[in-house]
């Protein structure tokens, strides 16, 4: 990716007249990430009604427009808001960094499902406002949710008083038979996930969809999976699901039934456009092409692989797919797996990984990675009409940075300042839809004090009904 830096046309018109708006943030340098990827030196951004009315210069826009407030951006970098592709928000924040480094492909039934299978409507909400404000905290704005909600109510409560945009998914399958509290039938699974579409997708003012979902295709029926591509096609939602992220339910399904797993998966027709799948790790070269011509997305969450050692930089694709066209967005998945929802951290990884694997600096450049957090995580999503980027009609989601810190100061090459320095530390003012969430480092939509004495409190008798013990520190 190119960044151009200097001035370039203005997005949008303005009248004769100063037209009214309702916020203009104004003298930042402007990391817009729209089709020329324009930096713009002192750059500005008008909006109105929650949508982006104009992006350009600020001498260009400035007597354009009579505005409500102004933010003064001049020492300050202005970018879209991140997009986290996947990241599990119920439950996993009330059991952070809980599984030992040993737990690899055995955390998520050893650790995750007891937890979920333990946890009250009250904890998921307050686990899911602890991860919207970790998410806001550190410039993200939209994010897809790992497809694990038990109470669908009550995460959809948190994300809309965080002021965050989503798509979610409840937890399906039919297959294991434990935890008990987690065991479903093929009809329950299907009415689960119906019942989450019709009553939360388009919520929170369209802030919040919800997509058919499962936890991993190798733990549910060819019935639950067909009936899933079904209810995803009538409700013109999309499907999600989690696969190859370990290589050991790989090579189970490939001795039980002779054929790697995403073959059967396109013949079952949970492959496609609309479809969003997680990790992606363990695919050989057949499988590969399959993901090619099927058009699906990718969510790659680097910091989970190597907190579990999945072998994402060992065996992974993720260049291969970059390069032929697959739509590959970054995730930070649960803080239990990955420890920290700070996006920055993921695309630093991103980038920095099969450079070294492959002693390739060429692979996964600086600017590709920007992408991987903000347009091309909205395009996973099927979301890049609406954010990743800042243009003219778009939701008025965008972060600002400081400047005046050693990260980006100097700030010489923006693209390797914000992927190889920043952090979300770095991130002072968060807006979404033309709401601030955060200025001056203070979330605004989320008290956050009572909720951690709260998780102290609870997190334990959560912990100790899951069957569940912190590892020994060693």
């Amino acid at each position: 990716m190119r960044f151009a830096e200097g001035g370039a046309g203005r997005i949008g018109s303005g009248g004769s007249e100063p037209a009214a708006i309702d916020l203009f943030v104004a003298g930042g340098v402007l990391v817009t990430m729209d089709a020329a990827r324009r930096v713009l030196l002192d750059g500005a951004v008008a909006v109105r009604g929650g949508r982006i009315v104009e992006v350009g210069p600020t001498a260009d826009l400035r007597s354009h427009y009579r505005a409500t407030r102004t933010i003064d951006a001049r020492e300050l970098v202005i970018m879209p808001g991140l997009v986290d592709a996947h990241v599990h928000v119920s439950v996993e924040h009330l059991a952070r960094s809980l599984p030992p480094d040993d737990a690899g492909g055995r955390w998520m039934m050893e650790w995750a499902a007891p937890l979920y299978a333990a946890v009250t409507p009250d904890e998921e909400r307050l686990a899911a406002l602890l991860a919207c404000h970790e998410l806001i905290r550190s410039g993200t704005t939209t994010f897809g949710e790992g497809n694990t909600i038990r109470d669908m109510a009550a995460v959809v409560d948190a994300v809309d008083r965080a002021g965050l945009r989503a798509i979610l998914g409840v937890w399906t399958w039919d297959r294991p038979a434990e935890p008990v509290a987690l065991r479903q039938t093929v009809d329950q699974a299907l009415a689960r996930s119906a019942e989450a579409i019709s009553r939360w997708h388009g919520a929170a003012g369209g802030r919040i969809g919800v997509a058919a979902s499962c936890i991993h295709p190798v733990l549910c029926s060819p019935e639950l999976l067909r009936g899933l591509r079904a209810l995803a096609s009538d409700r013109g939602v999309g499907l999600a699901y989690h696969h190859a992220s370990s290589r050991q339910p790989v090579d189970q399904y490939v001795a039980t039934h002779g054929r790697r797993p995403l073959l059967d998966f396109a013949d079952l027709g949970i492959l496609g456009p609309d479809v969003r799948t997680v990790h992606m790790v363990h695919l050989d070269e057949a499988e590969l092409d399959v993901l090619v011509e099927s058009g699906a997305s990718v969510a790659h969450c680097p910091q989970t692989g190597l907190r579990l050692g999945y072998g994402i930089a060992a065996v992974g694709r993720f260049p291969e797919m970059l390069a032929r066209g697959v739509r590959v967005g970054v995730g930070t998945d649960g803080v239990m797996c990955a420890d920290s929802l700070d996006l920055f951290r993921a695309m630093r990884l991103a980038a920095g990984l099969f450079k070294d694997a492959r002693q390739d600096p060429t692979l996964v450049p600086a600017g590709t990675a920007l992408e991987l957090g903000t347009i091309a995580s909205a395009r996973a999503l099927g979301l890049g009409h609406e954010v990743g980027s800042l243009e003219a009609g778009k939701a008025a989601d965008l972060i600002l940075l400081d400047r005046r810190t050693p990260e980006l100061t100097p700030l010489l090459n923006v693209a390797n300042a914000l992927v190889y320095g920043a952090d979300g530390h770095t991130v002072d003012t968060v807006i979404a839809g033309g709401r601030v969430l955060m200025e001056g480092r203070r979330v605004l939509t989320i008290d956050v004090e009572p909720l951690y004495a709260e998780a102290a409190r609870v997190a334990p008798r959560l912990i100790a009904r899951a069957g569940l013990r912190p590892a020994a520190l060693r």
